[in-house]
């Protein structure tokens, strides 16, 4: 098939400096709807990319991505040397500076408006875990606003399981059944997800445990998604 999709020099010179790409054969191309193209290439990973006037995509082509790799944003993305999209590495991280700011305002304005509910769940908690919410405030002067609530469902969810089953070896039965079974036996939230249900296990052995005070030394929710000293289970350095 004859690819006319334009390139323009621009983009010609950015791409032979531009060695940060991995490509993969394209196995399944879907018309997603008027604007979009959903790919899947070999190993199963799937994208969307935007429909380019007198360019199809079809099974066979390569596929090139620009970025980093797996768990990072794709940058670029080109079939068969047409690029159907691309930012350079500095459009890529100012792109994304501008997104952080914009969530960064966003979660601001979620916790002054909950900032009263959170404070009575706060108020609510047994004293262990009072203090290890304090521990993640004090070490990170915007663990509330960023974190706190995330925090704060896994403690209470913590609580229900440890206040209906009672022992350690009544919650590890209890973990690994399927969920309608889990809903039956402790009323736990629809919301969770594999991290928080995981974290509020933990936290709720810990609590029935011989050694409840683990509970303050204990990593947060999301300390192993964005770092122990981000979330606030160490001081950050001045």
């Amino acid at each position: 098939m004859k690819n006319n999709c334009k390139i323009t020099k621009k983009s010609l010179k950015i791409k032979e400096t531009d060695h940060e790409f991995y490509q993969h054969a394209l196995e399944k191309v879907k018309d997603y709807d008027k604007d979009l193209w959903k790919l899947t290439v070999d190993g199963g990973s799937m994208i969307t990319c935007p429909k380019i006037k007198n360019f199809i995509p079809m099974q066979g082509m390569m596929v090139r991505f620009y970025g980093k790799g797996f768990g990072y944003s794709v940058r670029g993305l080109e079939i068969n040397g047409c690029i159907m999209y691309y930012r350079t590495p500095q459009q890529a991280e100012e792109d994304h500076i501008k997104m952080c700011k914009r969530h960064d305002s966003e979660d601001k304005k979620r916790f002054k408006k909950n900032k009263k509910k959170l404070d009575g769940d706060y108020n609510a908690l047994p004293e262990l875990f009072k203090q290890r919410i304090n521990k993640f405030r004090n070490n990170n002067p915007d663990f509330r606003w960023k974190y706190e609530s995330y925090e704060i469902f896994c403690c209470k969810e913590a609580l229900k399981i440890a206040n209906a089953l009672k022992t350690i070896d009544e919650i590890q039965k209890w973990k690994n059944f399927p969920w309608e079974e889990q809903k039956k036996i402790v009323d736990i939230d629809e919301g969770h997800s594999g991290n928080t249900f995981g974290c509020a296990v933990n936290l709720a052995c810990l609590y029935l445990s011989k050694c409840p005070e683990n509970i303050v030394k204990q990593y947060g929710a999301l300390a192993p998604l964005v770092g122990s000293k981000e979330y606030g289970c160490i001081p950050k350095e001045k």
